[in-house]
């Protein structure tokens, strides 16, 4: 009766997942972006989403990127939420196999899944770019501050404030 559907209650929400994803994209990015996010919104409609940066492509030569972190709640496992987001991007027109320094339509990041750390269905987290590249950590510090990364105590906010932000500029931006 009435408790069976408490508890079942209180199991759906324990066993969603609270993920963070970082999307990047530098050809027709407004529009890919835009559209990613009206797709993640279908995956949850209570999405949190960080500011837009902009950052002049690195290692290559290619139009600026645009770049975010957003955060979703997904009941899916790692593994079935990674291959929906590879779906994403190829419905976004990504080509397989691009190199690492390449222009791409889309980019779609498992930043971190819960607290795991090190390396999960394939995936090592939390991803080694948040403390790399400012286009991962600066959205991903402003979303959310005092996160700390599952295996350090960093907060993003103390990670972000020890960043050498100078050598990477990056320039907010509004996606209407």
């Amino acid at each position: 009766g009435m408790w069976a559907l408490l508890l079942n209650g209180a199991m759906s929400t324990s066993s969603m997942h609270r993920v963070f994803l970082g999307i990047g994209s530098n050809i027709d990015a407004e529009t890919n972006i835009r559209s990613v996010l009206a797709r993640l919104r279908d995956l949850d409609s209570e999405m949190i989403f960080s500011s837009i940066y902009r950052s002049e492509a690195m290692g290559f030569s290619g139009p600026p990127f645009l770049n975010l972190v957003t955060g979703i709640r997904t009941g899916e496992s790692l593994k079935d939420l990674s291959s929906q987001l590879k779906a994403m991007e190829r419905d976004h027109g990504r080509a397989e196999g691009l190199h690492k320094y390449s222009s791409r339509t889309l980019d779609i990041d498992i930043l971190l899944y819960d607290d795991l750390a090190g390396l999960q269905s394939g995936i090592e987290l939390p991803r080694p770019e948040i403390r790399l590249n400012a286009y991962v950590l600066r959205p991903f510090a402003e979303l959310k501050p005092k996160l700390k990364l599952p295996g350090s105590g960093d907060t993003l906010e103390a990670l972000w404030e020890s960043f050498d932000q100078a050598s990477h500029p990056l320039a907010e931006v509004s996606v209407e």
